[in-house]
């Protein structure tokens, strides 16, 4: 145990999307090392994922706030007005705030440090560290955060490069996201089985245009012409009449594979452990969306890698950092249709290599676990508290020297 109190700021504990996700698991890992943490998150929250560490963490679900990416004026106002005092309070009773979340709660966080005058750690996961930079309100406040907070965290090099295009990140540095492959084990050991047809593909991603299924749909329709006893299984949140889901269904039906691609939804965390272990390959070829969202990395890749399986990915997005072409999966171009598709059938085909490739993922989940980002986070807190400790003790030696 650190002796250290912790204030995180976030806007998700929820396991079904990524800041979520890094929230909990990193939780898992600080808690057990600090004093207490306390978590303040938006009073309509997604609710909190089944593994969320209880013991030395509070959650307070009290911000006038939940996933909104870019506030407008008056609702920063409301949030500010209505919060501010609160959290200042628990940032004095804290020895760092560290928002676990990008913009705007990484603004707040960084403020509310500034004004308590305790250190300040933002965590980034892409998009909003970057498209806030466009928008002339918030392009202000954002180089602010930037230049105020103590440390600025991203968990992929693709994602920090993104952001340095466009802006002063300041003090940055990656801390590589990461998996815990015991709980695939355990979760295998439940015996929950993937109820899907076989053999099949598997994307694990919401069903938007930032995931890049106009890239790996049609990739897979092309691979199922030449294996068509293939199946491609989609797992994520979709709405029935969205245009774009409805567009991906109309490519499948032209192709008459409807029988061989299957939406299921977001699923529970142990069937979704069974997809993955029980695909012959997994698949994501993300995009930058046209609204500017990007994937900043792609846990997936490295969950898959966890279950022991390839992965499929492609160049100048997160896929960058999780993939080792030739080693782990293809990293393939995202405008090379045919070539995605070679690769999938090669998968599909040749299963020793897929064996050969899925050891190699799984070797590379192994070393880069939750345990170990946590580690570097904790480490990053004592960094930033000395640095507010030397400033301190030269700000008192330079004033003592000019009383002599």
């Amino acid at each position: 145990m650190t002796g250290r109190r912790i204030l995180v700021l976030t806007h998700s504990l929820s396991e079904v999307d990524g800041v979520g996700r890094y929230g909990v698991s990193t939780l898992r890992y600080l808690a057990p090392r600090c004093a207490g943490i306390d978590v303040y998150i938006g009073r309509k929250h997604r609710g909190l994922a089944s593994d969320m560490p209880r013991e030395g963490v509070t959650v307070y679900p009290l911000l006038p706030m939940d996933h909104f990416p870019f506030l407008n004026l008056p609702k920063l106002a409301w949030l500010l007005l209505s919060s501010l005092p609160m959290l200042v309070r628990a940032a004095r009773r804290a020895d760092v705030v560290h928002s676990f979340s990008d913009y705007p709660m990484g603004f707040v966080a960084t403020l509310v440090g500034w004004l308590a005058g305790r250190p300040v750690v933002v965590s980034g996961h892409g998009t909003y560290s970057v498209t806030p930079a466009f928008m002339p309100f918030h392009q202000n406040l954002l180089r602010w955060m930037y230049k105020h907070a103590d440390r600025f965290l991203m968990g992929a090099r693709f994602a920090l490069r993104q952001v340095e295009k466009v802006i002063d990140p300041g003090d940055a540095e990656v801390v590589p996201y990461g998996c815990v492959p015991d709980d695939y084990d355990a979760f295998a050991m439940r015996g929950e089985t993937p109820d899907v047809p076989g053999p099949y593909v598997l994307c694990v991603g919401e069903v938007k245009q930032r995931k890049g299924y106009e890239t790996s749909l049609p990739a897979f329709l092309r691979a199922w012409e030449r294996e068509p006893s293939a199946h491609f299984v989609v797992v994520g949140r979709f709405a029935e009449q969205d245009p774009y889901h409805r567009g991906l269904l109309e490519q499948v039906e032209a192709a008459g594979a409807t029988g061989h691609v299957h939406f299921l939804g977001n699923v529970s965390e142990g069937r979704k452990v069974a997809l993955m272990r029980g695909c012959r390959a997994f698949i994501l070829t993300p995009k930058t969306s046209d609204e500017g969202g990007f994937e900043a990395f792609g846990l997936v890749f490295l969950e898959a890698g966890a279950a022991g399986r390839p992965v499929v990915g492609v160049t100048d997005s997160g896929a960058e950092d999780a993939i080792t072409d030739g080693e782990n999966g293809f990293l393939c171009d995202r405008e090379d249709v045919d070539g995605i598709a070679d690769a999938l059938v090669t998968l599909l085909h040749d299963d020793a290599l897929a064996d050969r490739m899925g050891a190699a993922g799984r070797a590379r989940a192994e070393g880069q676990t939750w345990e170990k980002a946590a580690t570097r986070v904790l480490e990053v807190y004592e960094e930033v508290l000395a640095a507010r400790a030397r400033a301190g003790g030269a700000s008192r030696g330079a004033s003592g020297g000019g009383a002599s």
